[in-house]
């Protein structure tokens, strides 16, 4: 869409794309969480039945972006005369699966990709698992989101939101959580002193309990249903090592205590064996993620998309591991406010 070359390679455990709006941010992660999913959900149906990965990708690219009449085409970025080419390499199972994934379209596409790796090998299970987390929280509407997609086949949610559903129903189970996102579920619940809990009732599927009290998701703040679903993924063993986990501003209905301390627990779940992928209009986001990487030596890919007028947008890539961040709109942003008050105190 936006983009006329993104490439990047050896990405880390997080990243995290940064741009002022219409840069293609969302678009990217979208991208990228579908053709991770359909390789998911290609490898669990081959243990079954005959299938093929560029239908599952096809239906997956459809479903995720959800285009107009004109079909995947309109992922083509416009007036370009070149195809949408993506090459991407998935690596896990301690780097023992290696699979390239090439596919290619024109924007005169519909439902179809006709250009895609035939040959692609089934992941080995409980290796790999993509989940994406839009910006919109999903429990409060949990129910009437499910029953538009399943039964009445509706258009007002794309994949993301339904796929997360489908992640966040499964229940929990005894038996010990990794003891790295045991720690993180436990400091992302002393946010809130209190946890969302499933309540296997179709009416209701989750509350907030906090002590003895209990609360339906309406009466919930966004913020503590922003948090629980992560804890709710990482309780029902969605959410773990060989997860790639893909978050659209992670940091909306969040207090910007919050905000920092929801970084600290993605960090430590990068350290899990999590790979992140993040997209952010938030300078606490990105202050933070500067601010650990610095103190624990971690590699942090901070992809920063600008755009000029009539032109395709452009990226570049920084590591935050020595603190410092790049040139980009959010900080130029925080000092035009900074200038504007010297500018009021000295008239």
């Amino acid at each position: 869409m936006a983009h006329s070359e993104l490439s990047l390679k050896d990405m880390p455990s997080i990243n995290i794309i940064i741009g002022k709006n219409d840069t293609g941010k969302t678009g990217l992660l979208k991208l990228l969480y579908a053709t991770v999913k359909s390789l998911e959900v290609y490898s669990l149906k081959a243990k079954h039945s005959e299938t093929v990965f560029k239908k599952e990708l096809s239906e997956k690219l459809h479903d995720t972006f959800m285009p107009r009449k004109n079909g995947l085409g309109d992922l083509v970025q416009k007036g370009s005369k070149e195809r949408l080419e993506v090459n991407l390499t998935i690596i896990g199972n301690n780097n023992k699966y290696n699979q390239d994934i090439h596919y290619s379209f024109g924007d005169r596409t519909e439902k179809v990709i006709p250009n895609c790796s035939e040959h692609i090998e089934t992941l080995p299970p409980d290796t790999i698992n993509a989940l994406f987390i839009p910006a919109k929280e999903v429990l409060t509407a949990f129910n009437d989101i499910r029953n538009i997609r399943e039964l009445q086949f509706g258009v007002g949610f794309d994949d993301t939101y339904l796929d997360l559903i489908k992640a966040l129903n499964i229940p929990t189970s005894k038996g010990k959580v990794a003891s790295e996102l045991s720690q993180v579920n436990r400091s992302l619940e002393d946010l809130f002193e209190g946890k969302i809990e499933q309540t296997r009732q179709n009416d209701q599927p989750f509350i907030f309990k906090k002590g003895n009290q209990q609360f339906a998701m309406q009466q919930t703040a966004e913020g503590i249903k922003k948090i629980g679903i992560l804890t709710t993924l990482i309780t029902n063993r969605q959410l773990g090592k060989g997860t790639i986990l893909f978050m659209d501003e992670p940091e909306t209905a969040l207090h910007p205590d919050a905000v920092r301390q929801m970084v600290e627990m993605l960090v430590a779940m990068s350290k899990a064996g999590v790979q992140i992928f993040l997209a952010s209009h938030s300078y606490f986001v990105v202050k933070q993620l500067a601010n650990c990487a610095k103190r624990d030596e971690l590699d942090v890919s901070c992809w920063n998309l600008k755009r000029e007028v009539s032109k395709p947008v452009s990226s570049s890539f920084h590591n935050l591991i020595d603190g410092v961040l790049p040139s980009n709109s959010i900080v130029d942003e925080a000092l035009k406010m900074y200038d504007e008050e010297i500018y009021i105190d000295l008239k």
